[in-house]
C-alpha cells in the first residue's frame, strides 16, 4: 500500500489502537510512511532500482549495451516481508516481555517498512566506501573484485558452475584439481591481492579447464578435491538434490485449493522441530479471516453473510 492507504480505509493505527491498543501494526510501503516520496507508486522493481541494487547485477562496464537485469525474484517484496516480521516480534517481545522488568510495555507500536530502505540494507560496506574517498562500486559480472579466484564457468554441457577457490590453501587444491599444480605453488599467485591484479589470466585457465566437462562432473572433480562449487541449480535441481529432501528444505504437502504439492521449508529450524513436521499448513484461501479479523479482533459490526 502507499502510505496513508490505512487512513484513507478509515483503519489509522489511530483507529485500530482505539479498538485494541496491544495491537502490533506492520506498515509495508514503497518509500515509508514520511520523506517527499512517500506519496508515489512503487513495485518490487522500484524498489530494486533506487535501493542501488539493480545498478549492480549487470555486467562489467563497457561488456554489454543491455540494461541491468533484475534478479529474477521479486527480493524487494520478500526482504520487506522479513524486515515487517522481524520489527512484528521485536514489538511483541517489547509490549509482553521487554523493559528491566521483563513485564512488558503493555502497548502496541507501529512498524514502518518500506521497500527501497529493505534493498538498501543489503549493500554491505558501500555507503562508507563512498563517504570514505568516493568509490562508487560498479557491476561486476559474476566475479568478486576483492576474491580470485571467484566466478562462474561455463561447462561443456553448456551448463555453468561456480567456483570460490580464493583462499590460499583451496587455491592450491583448485589447482591441483584442474591440472595445474604449478600455478598453486607460483609466487605469482601466492595470496588473494596476487591472484586479483591476475584474474583475468587466472580466469582463462579456470575456465579452458571447465569447458572440457560437463558441470556436473567438474562439480564432483572438485567437491572430492574439497574446493567450493555448486552448479548453477535451477528449480527442479532444487526439487530433486538430496541435501534438499534430506533437510525438509523441499516438501510435499497437501493444499486444499490444489492439491499434492511442493512447499519450501524454512529457513530458521528451532531444535526439537522435525524437518518433515515443520510445514503444517500452507496458509488460508484469501479472504479466509476477514470476518474473524473485523469482527472478533476489531470489534467491528459487519455481518457475516
Amino acid at each position: 500500500m502507499r502510505a496513508g492507504q490505512l487512513e484513507r480505509l478509515g483503519l489509522g493505527p489511530d483507529v485500530l489502537h482505539a479498538a485494541n491498543p496491544r495491537l502490533v501494526i506492520a506498515r509495508i510501503s514503497g518509500y515509508g510512511q514520511d520523506g517527499p516520496y512517500r506519496d508515489r507508486p512503487a513495485f518490487g522493481a522500484i524498489g530494486e532500482a533506487m535501493g542501488g541494487l539493480r545498478h549492480l547485477t549487470g555486467h562489467p562496464p563497457g561488456a554489454s549495451d543491455l540494461p541491468p537485469p533484475r534478479c529474477g525474484i521479486s527480493i524487494s517484496d520478500d526482504l520487506a516481508g522479513m524486515y515487517a516480521a522481524i520489527g512484528l516480534l521485536s514489538a511483541l517481545w517489547q509490549r509482553d516481555a521487554g523493559g528491566e522488568t521483563g513485564a512488558g510495555t503493555g502497548r502496541g507500536r507501529v512498524i514502518d517498512v518500506n521497500l527501497v530502505d529493505s534493498v538498501f540494507s543489503l549493500l554491505e560496506g558501500m555507503l562508507p566506501e563512498y563517504a570514505l574517498d568516493g568509490r562508487v562500486r560498479q557491476p561486476v559480472g559474476a566475479a568478486i573484485p576483492t576474491a580470485a579466484p571467484t566466478n562462474t564457468y561455463r561447462c561443456a554441457d553448456g551448463k555453468f558452475l561456480c567456483i570460490a577457490g580464493n583462499s590460499d590453501p583451496i587455491f592450491a587444491r583448485l589447482m591441483t584439481a584442474i591440472g595445474r599444480p604449478g600455478l598453486g605453488t607460483d609466487p605469482a599467485y601466492a595470496t588473494n591481492a596476487d591472484r586479483c591484479a591476475r584474474r583475468e589470466a587466472l580466469d582463462a585457465v579456470i575456465g579452458g579447464w571447465a569447458t572440457t566437462l560437463p558441470a556436473k562432473e567438474a562439480e564432483a572433480l572438485l567437491e572430492a578435491a574439497d574446493v567450493p562449487c555448486s552448479r548453477l541449480y535451477d528449480v527442479a535441481d532444487c526439487a530433486a538434490d538430496p541435501h534438499f529432501l534430506a533437510r525438509g528444505s523441499v516438501q510435499a504437502i497437501d493444499d486444499p485449493l490444489v492439491g499434492r504439492t511442493l512447499h519450501p521449508g524454512p529457513a530458521i529450524r528451532l531444535d526439537g522441530d522435525r524437518a518433515e513436521e515443520v510445514v503444517a499448513w500452507p496458509g488460508p484461501a484469501v479472504g479466509a479471516h476477514t470476518e474473524y479479523v473485523l469482527n472478533t479482533l476489531l470489534g467491528k459490526d459487519r455481518p457475516t453473510t
